[in-house]
């Protein structure tokens, strides 16, 4: 966000990155809810002259919804199995080799549409 908003003043950057928590918030993927209600804006000041925001989330899987992962294997911890279910029925397995996941990126999506619509792309 902050190359992206590079030379404006502290309230258009304060009210651009409350509209950018508002469009991620829109665009965010939902099944509990969890990863759209922790989207925040942090703002941190560089010796009280420069403004930089940073908005995103505390969620651990938000980057990998963001950015998608690469194919892997997933293996138990502390079982000897896995145990999930797949169509009604219950399966259970050593390892599974998951396909990855294709990118969802909402916060990259989110920060277009706002500057977008600011006039600043």
């Amino acid at each position: 966000m902050n190359r992206t908003f590079r030379a404006t003043s502290r309230s258009e950057g304060e009210i651009a990155a409350r509209q950018i928590v508002a469009r991620a918030k829109v665009l965010a993927p939902v099944d509990t809810g969890r990863l759209r209600a922790s989207i925040r804006v942090e703002r941190r000041s560089t010796f009280g002259l420069r403004q930089r925001w940073t908005v995103g989330s505390d969620v651990e899987y938000a980057p990998m919804v963001n950015d998608g992962t690469r194919p892997h294997i997933i293996r138990p911890r502390r079982a000897k199995a896995l145990k999930f279910t797949v169509g009604g029925r219950t399966v259970y397995a050593r390892v599974v080799h998951h396909p990855g996941t294709r990118a969802n990126p909402f916060l990259d999506k989110a920060l277009a549409d706002v500057a977008r619509s600011r006039g600043y792309s």
